[in-house]
């Protein structure tokens, strides 16, 4: 098994399988987590979505310029980084099911 020049430790053998040229472990690694952002481009039947891939900073940037020109961003993705605010259970759409589900057929015809 080959073992990480910086720490010593055993490469895993799933990240060798994926990078065979690896030198370090994932805790050794120099690279930082990433952001994405799906785009649709082209027009009519040639359209189609692509991935860009960004550095913590960019997303940051794109952020700021998505929210300056909607006042507000048009997706729910979070920077891995961010922390993700939970609704409120009173916020939740779902809130009075239970009392559409015990209204019986006569009650709708009446």
């Amino acid at each position: 098994m080959k073992k990480c020049l910086a720490c010593g430790e055993e490469i895993y053998p799933k990240r060798l399988e994926i990078l065979p040229n690896s030198t370090t472990c994932v805790s050794c690694s120099t690279t930082g987590k990433k952001a994405g952002v799906s785009v649709i481009l082209g027009e009519g039947d040639h359209t189609y979505n692509e991935i860009v891939i960004m550095e913590p900073e960019e997303f940051e940037q794109y952020k700021e310029i998505e929210f300056k020109i909607n006042g507000k961003r048009k997706d729910d993705i979070t920077h891995p980084d961010e922390e993700i605010e939970e609704e409120d259970e009173e916020d939740n759409e779902l809130d009075g099911i239970e009392e559409i589900k015990n209204v019986s057929i006569d009650d709708l015809e009446e």
